[in-house]
């Protein structure tokens, strides 16, 4: 069963963000001396959690998280330019203002692949109380 999102016109909104650098908003340093400059982790407590599991085919052959979630030490390294990154907050600020009300358990999938083609995650987004 192929699932296909009607079209629907695209709305865009002006949303006023600040950001914030640690000094002037460039790195300053060498290499090997070390840096300063850069940005803060995001304060985000608990307002976002995020969780692991291993995915495993069920009886019916569709990949399904397993019954725990994953337990060890695991490193994503995300590179990009600025645009790819630019594109990824407009997406995610984009997910923060999408008003949801109607349905309490919204989340969107995103597959996406290594870049060296040997590791497929399955992103869920899930707009709503940081919650398992």
């Amino acid at each position: 069963m192929s699932m296909t999102r009607k079209k629907a016109k695209m709305t865009p909104k002006t949303v006023p963000l600040e950001i914030r650098f640690r000094g002037d908003g460039s790195l300053t340093g060498e290499p090997g001396q070390g840096w300063s400059g850069g940005i803060a982790a995001p304060a985000v407590g608990d307002q976002v959690r995020f969780y692991v599991w291993e995915e495993r085919l069920d009886e019916n052959g569709i990949l399904n998280p397993s019954d725990e979630p994953y337990e060890g030490a695991l490193q994503i390294d995300i590179r990009g330019e600025a645009e790819g990154y630019r594109e990824l907050a407009r997406y995610l600020l984009a997910l923060a203002e999408l008003d949801t009300g109607a349905h309490e358990d919204f989340h969107e999938h995103h597959e996406v692949i290594s870049a060296d083609g040997r590791t497929r995650l399955h992103l869920i987004l899930r707009k709503g109380a940081a919650r398992h």
